[in-house]
């Protein structure tokens, strides 16, 4: 019955051209209402929209829930599927010389200008690029479409008012994941634009952002608050603790849901480190588990490091900084950020996925069609293989630029630029002996870590683990590894850093509502006491140990 009523409500809020947020909490089916609210628009609408020429735009943030949300919807061309910035940059791609004026006052703003821009401008056109901003050539990055979207829809609200009429309906996926400007944007030029105003929907759960950029929660006086209780994937013994971790969202079983147990190791009695994980697998296979076939997730790097084989890796990047172990594992440094897209582009080729082979290297706008361009791509792509295993950071890197597999991003090229100078710092020197130590690292220490972060980790390059699901779950805490999260304090509600709080509680969420049956949590640190008096409100007295 809840899970009808969320449903009709979205179909009232189109009906009456309301916009709205869905709140879904794990496993509610976010992706079904969704598609759910699409294929009403196509049914509801269709003509309209064919007669006026008009489209339904629908942004994701990941190529799995694109492929996904199209599959659904038959590859329906009415429509667009994809980015936020494939989006923005469709609508203002057209208005050139107010694109040419947004450059010329970025380039003023900029610490080193490029000269002669406005001349070397009226020969150009202003294009999108993954490769990386320049300038001079009209060829702006990832960071300025969405400020240059936002920009020409305050100076000129014509622009606004067309892409709204253009796209009477807009839903945004995973809404918790787009930066506060995004949503901003949105909510200010599409909710209430246009001739007749666009119905905007957004989709998601504000406790599954996970990472920094992300808005988190909205709540506007445009949107009309649509909540999903339902949970069709977790066992009742799991959705028992997420209801007592998240009183404000209760979950209610909607499927066939798994009696399930749950179970919280707090390490009484064991000596702290990984001997205390060896003690939960024994114990849980004493239980019947099969905790070979059960999902890890690691929230931690004791003693983990090493065994995986990026030993070096990991020490740099925790000697850099207090945040420097974080920066590495959310992808947050330029040289990580780097890392993670030429491993995308190896696992394509990899697995024989050729098409998003050309797709990545080709994000300038360049068109690959000639078999002689694939070939040349294919062997690079083979020598890349082969260096990735016997070369050092530096290598694989110069590699991928000088052959133009991908472009060095802007931020990479920034601190590039930094170290480069004449005269350095003391800042930029310490900067520069952390680029001298990592380039010399072997590149296989980056595979390795990769495949530990993609399958062992909430943090996964390839879709996050948001959205999938594991029959039992094992989740492993380690608070003396972490800066950016502190799950102890959390649960014993003595975390005096708000914005930690909510990261660790997010986190901390999206791995326990992950199992369809156990659930399993392994503190290797000692927990505060009030940590644990929490887990046995969760979990039951029962199931601490």
């Amino acid at each position: 019955m809840a899970e009808r009523d969320a449903l009709k409500q979205v179909e009232e809020a189109i009906d009456s051209r309301q916009s709205f947020l869905v709140e879904a909490g794990a496993g509610s089916g976010k992706t079904f209402a969704l598609v759910h609210g699409l294929r009403h628009i196509l049914r509801t609408q269709r003509d309209e929209l064919e007669r006026r020429g008009r489209r339904v735009a629908c942004i994701t943030y990941t190529n799995v829930a694109k492929g996904e949300i199209s599959e659904r919807i038959a590859d329906d061309p009415l429509v667009f599927v994809g980015t936020i910035h494939e989006f923005m940059w469709s609508l203002i791609e057209n208005y050139q010389e107010e694109l040419k004026a947004e450059v010329v006052v970025l380039n003023g703003q900029l610490k080193k200008p490029a000269e002669g821009l406005e001349q070397a401008l009226q020969s150009v056109r202003i294009v999108y690029s993954d490769r990386g901003r320049k300038l001079e050539k009209g060829r702006i990055s990832h960071d300025e479409v969405i400020a240059f979207a936002y920009n020409l829809f305050v100076e000129y609200p014509k622009i606004s008012r067309i892409a709204a009429d253009k796209y009477p309906f807009l839903f945004i996926d995973e809404y918790q994941d787009t930066a506060p400007e995004t949503v901003e944007l949105i909510v200010e030029h599409f909710c209430g634009s246009g001739v007749s105003k666009s119905v905007v929907g957004f989709f998601g759960d504000s406790m599954q952002k996970i990472y920094q950029r992300g808005v988190g929660a909205v709540d506007h006086e445009k949107l009309r608050q649509i909540t999903k209780h339902e949970n069709f994937r977790c066992s009742r013994s799991v959705i028992g603790v997420l209801n007592q971790m998240r009183p404000e969202l209760q979950q209610v079983p909607a499927g066939e849901n798994a009696a399930g147990e749950v179970h919280f190791f707090s390490g009484a009695g064991t000596p702290e480190g990984v001997r205390r994980l060896e003690v939960a697998r024994q114990i849980l296979a004493g239980l019947g588990w099969n905790v070979d076939e059960a999902k890890t997730l690691m929230l931690t790097h004791r003693g983990i490091a090493g065994t995986l084989e990026y030993e070096r890796l990991f020490a740099l990047y925790a000697k850099r900084s207090k945040w420097g172990r974080d920066d590495l594992l959310e992808g947050n440094d330029p040289h990580a950020q780097f890392f993670q897209e030429i491993e995308k582009l190896c696992q394509a080729y990899e697995s024989k996925d050729y098409g998003e082979v050309i797709r990545l290297v080709g994000r300038d706008g360049t068109r690959i069609v000639r078999h002689s361009e694939k070939a040349k791509i294919a062997a690079f792509m083979q020598e890349l293989t082969n260096l990735r295993q016997s070369s050092d950071i530096g290598t694989v890197l110069d590699f991928v630029v000088e052959n133009q597999l991908l472009g060095r991003p802007r931020r990479l090229r920034d601190v590039e630029e930094r170290i480069a100078a004449e005269e350095l710092d003391g800042t930029d020197e310490v900067l520069r002996d952390f680029v001298t130590a990592l380039r010399a690292i072997p590149y296989s220490e980056v595979m390795a870590f990769s495949r530990f972060r993609d399958e062992r980790t909430p943090f996964s390059t390839q879709h996050g683990v948001k959205g999938t699901e594991y029959d039992d779950v094992i989740v492993v805490v380690d608070d003396g590894a972490w800066n950016q999260y502190d799950m102890g304090e959390m649960m014993a509600g003595t975390e005096r850093l708000p914005q930690r709080r909510e990261r660790s509680r997010n986190l901390f969420y999206v791995c326990c509502s992950r199992a369809r049956r156990g659930l399993a949590v392994v503190f290797l640190s000692e927990p505060p006491a009030g940590a644990v008096e929490t887990a046995r409100r969760w979990f039951g007295p029962e199931n601490v140990r």
